[in-house]
């Protein structure tokens, strides 16, 4: 039973998404052996006559089928909920080997279709890769589990290679790339996140951290327009705007790297106090980070920012002493950066 021209049968997909899903389920921490034996068996339904008649049961009937069969019941449900989500609005299977198998189908086709140049048009998306995007995005999303999806999608493109099948596409990693971004866009705007919050989270997406990206996105989104927000914001733009205009009046580019010994009075010890205990949060923090604890920690900052700014002239006679000064207000919004791009996102007076 042919899959797609270019990509072979459904036997050979099978065989690739048995590889993909031994990978992702390293990640997941779930047997191997069940995930590999859930993929070989995942597609027998479609050759059934009901399946035939109401391609809508596909996967529920072969749930059905496997479980009639005698096999395991989380292979059952694996094979059950392969093609959830089915859209925007339709739900995630929370279990580890559905997620599995899901994630393992979606890649090998976006990766096959990508690889073939059968690419969705501005107007035209016949294979409806678009939706098999999103699904990737929704259901890493609403799992909160992040996985190395950049690896994956290596791992997808040799193993079609590998079956003497030839691709066409030389940007093929950027473009899924490319296109993940944009799902992960629409999915931002579909959960209402702020406009300039969207872009800055996707201007610094890693496909790896899709989870942890929104999750920060979306504990922004929630006190922007707060006095915390305005905090956080006013304070990073307020270090950015000095760099901005003044980098250009030094004779050499910064180095990421500030003198404290230059330093001439105790606010701008405070202020570097105060980045290097920001800069060892982010630094220590775990897959468990509390990002509603990082935005206030973040704008904790404020004072240290404003007291700066209030007593401290940047632009000092001496060279040495205004480019250490600058150095450290680009630490400062460097360390802001760990959390988002704050300069993609709007100041309340903009």
């Amino acid at each position: 039973m042919n899959f797609f021209k270019g990509l072979g049968t459904y036997f050979d997909k099978v065989q690739r998404m048995r590889k993909l899903a031994a990978i992702i389920s390293d990640e997941l921490l779930i047997s191997k052996e069940k995930v590999e034996l859930s993929a070989t068996i995942c597609k027998t339904d479609l050759i059934s006559e009901i399946v035939g008649e109401f391609p809508e049961l596909q996967g529920i009937m072969g749930g059905h089928l496997s479980s009639a069969q005698g096999f395991d019941k989380e292979i059952s449900n694996a094979i059950k909920e392969q093609y959830m989500p089915s859209g925007l609005n339709s739900n995630v299977s929370k279990k580890p080997y559905s997620i599995t198998l899901s994630l393992a189908d979606r890649v090998d086709t976006l990766v096959g279709f990508f690889g073939i140049n059968e690419k969705p048009s501005s107007s035209k998306d016949p294979y409806a890769l678009r939706r098999v995007a999103l699904g990737i995005v929704k259901i890493i999303v609403e799992n909160k589990k992040d996985v190395k999806i950049n690896d994956i999608i290596s791992y997808s493109s040799n193993f079609f290679l590998n079956q003497n099948f030839k691709f066409y596409n030389e940007k093929l990693p950027r473009d899924i790339s490319n296109f993940l971004k944009d799902r992960f866009r629409y999915y931002c705007k579909d959960k209402n996140l702020r406009h300039d919050i969207i872009e800055a989270a996707t201007k610094s997406l890693d496909l790896n951290k899709i989870s942890t990206t929104y999750e920060k996105a979306k504990s922004l989104n929630k006190v922007i327009n707060k006095p915390i927000g305005e905090d956080i914001v006013s304070s990073y733009k307020r270090a950015s705007n000095i760099i901005n205009s003044e980098i250009k009046n030094i004779d050499e580019d910064l180095s990421n790297s500030t003198d404290s010994s230059i330093f001439k009075n105790d606010f701008e010890r405070a202020l570097f106090d105060k980045t290097s205990q920001l800069k060892q949060y982010f630094a220590v923090t775990t897959n468990k980070q509390n990002f509603d604890e990082a935005l206030v920690l973040l704008a904790a900052a404020k004072k240290e920012v404003f007291d700066f700014f209030d007593n401290v002239k940047v632009n000092d006679d001496s060279e040495i002493v205004k480019k250490n000064r600058l150095e450290l207000l680009s630490f400062f919004c460097k360390t802001f950066e760990n959390f988002i791009n704050f300069q993609l996102i709007k100041d309340i007076n903009e």
